[in-house]
Parts: C-alpha cells; sequence; structure tokens
C-alpha cells in the first residue's frame, strides 16, 4: 500500500509579497503622519481680526481686572433682566437693568465697592434704544474716565432680539484706549469700529493656562527648577481640561 507524501510548495514570489507589504505599511503612516502634520489640530493662537484684541495679550493691569469682571456680568445681565420685567405690567415697557440695579445686585465692574476703586473708579452709563415691541435692539453700558495713568474704556453691547417665543441676546465687549470717549452713537459693530473701538476675544482656559506656565512644545533648554514647573503646568492643563 502506498503512502502518501505531503509537501509544501512555497509561492515562487513570497518574498517579494512580503517586501510589497512592508513598504505599502511603510507608506501609509507616512501619508498617515503627513496629514496629520498639515491638517491636524493645533494648540495654537486663533487668528485675530484687526479690530480685535485679545484680553490677555493686550490688556494689562486695571484694564484686565475691568474686563474679567464684564466677562463674569455679561452672563448675569441676562437674568437681572429677566427678574426686572417678570412682573411688569400691561402697560409696562421693557427694560435692561440700569446703574442702580447693578448697585441693588453688588454686580461688579458696576458696583461702587473697594474693588471699583482700585480698577480706576470707572465712570458707567447706559444708553437703551427706543421701546420698539419689547425693547429690542442694542442696549450699551460705557465705562469711561478712569483714574489710572494710560487707563482705557469699556462698552458692554447687548443685541437683544425677540424670535417667536425666544429671546437671543448677542453680548460683545468692546475696548477703547482712550480714556475718555462719548457714548457711540449705535452697538453696529462697523461703526464702532470707525470709532475706534476694538472688540475683546478671550482666550480658552488650556491656552490661558498655557500663556502663564508655558507649554509641552517648548524647546527652549531649562533648569530643573524650570522643568518641574512646566511638568507641574503640563499635569493642570491635563486635570482641568481632560487631556491625556
Amino acid at each position: 500500500m502506498a503512502v502518501a507524501a505531503i509537501q509544501t510548495v512555497r509561492p515562487a514570489g513570497a518574498r517579494y509579497e512580503a517586501l510589497v507589504l512592508v513598504v505599502a505599511s511603510v507608506l501609509v503612516v507616512s501619508l498617515l503622519a503627513l496629514y496629520v502634520r498639515e491638517r491636524g489640530d493645533e494648540l495654537g493662537r486663533e487668528p485675530l481680526n484687526a479690530w480685535q484684541v485679545s484680553a490677555f495679550d493686550t490688556l494689562t493691569g486695571a484694564d484686565q481686572a475691568v474686563y474679567n469682571a464684564l466677562f463674569t456680568a455679561k452672563d448675569d445681565i441676562p437674568y437681572l433682566y429677566d427678574d426686572i420685567n417678570l412682573l411688569a405690567g400691561d402697560n409696562d415697557k421693557f427694560r435692561w437693568p440700569n446703574l442702580q440695579d447693578f448697585q441693588d445686585a453688588l454686580l461688579p465692574p458696576f458696583y461702587h465697592d473697594k474693588s471699583w476703586q482700585q480698577n480706576g473708579s470707572l465712570q458707567w452709563t447706559l444708553y437703551e434704544p427706543l421701546a420698539e415691541g419689547e425693547m429690542q435692539g442694542s442696549t450699551m453700558y460705557l465705562g469711561t474716565d478712569g483714574t489710572h495713568d494710560k487707563q482705557g474704556s469699556f462698552l458692554l453691547v447687548v443685541g437683544h432680539v425677540h424670535m417667536g417665543f425666544q429671546n437671543n441676546n448677542s453680548i460683545a465687549i468692546w475696548w477703547n484706549p482712550k480714556n475718555h470717549v462719548v457714548m457711540p452713537q449705535s452697538g453696529f459693530r462697523d461703526g464702532l469700529i470707525l470709532a475706534g473701538w476694538k472688540e475683546v476675544v478671550p482666550h480658552s482656559g488650556a491656552q490661558e493656562v498655557r500663556r502663564i506656565y508655558g507649554s509641552k512644545d517648548d524647546s527652549q533648554p531649562a533648569d530643573d527648577q524650570g522643568s518641574a514647573d512646566q511638568a507641574s503646568a503640563d499635569q493642570t492643563v491635563d486635570d482641568l481640561f481632560g487631556n491625556k
């Protein structure tokens, strides 16, 4: 009885197939790396228009403190608006909070406290458009005539529009390097730009932490203490913003 023999026949091009597979893998990885480098997200600064300034690169001292307070206040003002007009009668006109309302609410940077004095005692005035329907238009709060040397002026513009049963509020903070300015005639962007106003653009929290402590990508040499500080800053960014 004949015994069957099993013989393995290797393909003639086995070595070439393996080489082609390796080359193809390297090519794919290289193309992906090139795509990520050219099109991937970078933790860089967002570009600013000529009529915009960075809250942390341009503003200093009292101006930066006032801006920080305004940045918080802009979220509180719509709630004050709702509280004021909640119980308004049928014949009452809707209105935005006035300066006395801010004093009652203890809302900085309008509230006259020690911080207000330390940050230049800006003189605030309110501009409300004529009531059309339910107070639509641009309400503006102007802070000017600060007591600090080279202190600028601020303008908080509240754009309020009713759309059906919903209210749309767009709130922007503008800064003027002049110490004394007058109330603009309107809150339209082009008019403010022509009058020398610049919209203040905030950085994200991660950008601000890296601005203070440095970035993981910094290539400048540092001593041991500097390296430890930067490592601590990087860890702070990771903890605050969930970077892995």
